[in-house]
């Protein structure tokens, strides 16, 4: 089984400074499990994300480290809701709730403006 076959579950850390290192938060983290991957956000920084192999260990880190210092700074953790990366999503992709709103305004019952 490859790497990318492996199911886990993923818990989002918000609030690190940007200096943050891994080996930190996978000091932090890895006390409730075993984990697969840490990801630490560079560009912009201040943000994780910590992989682990069992939901339920994700879950209890989510329970006793959000809200805690972590890397010296108070930290949200909570379960990732967003899907895996791929096209269409990040920065520019996707469609943008602004359209809705552009498209509600330029057209009422008349028809097109």
């Amino acid at each position: 089984m490859s790497r990318s076959d492996v199911r886990t579950t993923k818990v989002y850390v918000g609030g690190l400074p940007h200096d943050a290192r891994k080996e930190e938060i996978e000091h932090e983290f890895s006390r409730f499990g075993k984990l697969h991957d840490v990801w630490v956000a560079r560009n912009p920084p201040g943000f994780a994300f910590v992989e682990f192999v069992d939901e339920r260990d994700a879950k209890d880190a989510c329970d006793d480290l959000d809200g805690r210092t972590i890397c010296g700074n108070r930290v949200r953790v909570e379960l990732s809701h967003g899907k895996s990366r791929g096209r269409g999503r990040g920065r520019g992709g996707g469609r943008d709730r602004r359209d809705d709103r552009y498209q509600s305004r330029r057209y009422d019952d008349r028809g097109p403006r």
